[in-house]
């Protein structure tokens, strides 16, 4: 429980240090919500009014997901390891939106959780990328503009629960209807060591 408090103080800070730019109004501005199946800022994350566009400024607020909820859609999609803890926290924190964590030389988006339906996008992202999942590869963001699934390689995890990071350009992949894993490692290119490291790489 004490390394999960502390893991979610990381993953506050990690989101307080992203959104403190001056750009922070337009990266907290998306459209509102408008039906059940849209996937526009729900209405306990808007702050304010609407505007004539229809966007409206929005809040991270308090994570209202269970460690049940994420157990679950492990289970679903067949993971064959547990996400890693501090990702877990990311899960389980706030209720955050357009989280697109940039690096040197590349950007990588981390999945929207809105407090309506906070695991849809992962659930999309996995269902869309089984076939990585089976040979090792768990996604958990994207590279770039959808270019490709930034994946967990789960065959080296350390004692820790985490992996190493790799992405997969989305056009390698296109055209094979099923990969081995000795098809797939070539295409692995690496990003960062662990998850951890993608992250703190960013504070100051």
């Amino acid at each position: 429980m004490q390394e999960l408090k502390q893991d979610q103080t990381l993953i506050v800070s990690t989101l307080e240090a992203y959104f403190d730019t001056p750009h922070r109004d337009i990266l907290m501005s998306l459209p509102a919500k408008t039906d059940e199946e849209d996937y526009g800022v729900p209405h306990n994350m808007q702050v304010g009014e609407v505007d004539e566009e229809g966007w409206v400024r929005w809040e991270m607020i308090p994570s209202t997901v269970t460690e049940d909820q994420v157990r679950r859609l492990e289970q679903l999609h067949d993971l064959p390891l547990p996400v890693p803890p501090l990702y877990f926290a990311y899960l389980t924190t706030r209720h955050v939106l357009n989280v697109y964590l940039r690096y040197d030389h590349f950007m990588v988006g981390l999945p929207d959780l809105p407090s309506d339906n906070p695991l849809r996008s992962l659930h999309t992202l996995w269902e869309t990328w089984e076939p990585l999942i089976a040979q090792g590869y768990i996604p958990f963001a994207t590279y770039e503009d959808d270019a490709g699934p930034v994946c967990w390689d789960t065959h080296n995890p350390s004692e820790d629960g985490d992996y190493a990071v790799v992405w997969f350009d989305h056009e390698a992949l296109v055209g094979q209807p099923s990969w081995t894993r000795a098809q797939l490692a070539p295409l692995a290119q690496p990003l960062f060591p662990s998850f951890r490291t993608m992250l703190t790489s960013l504070l100051p």
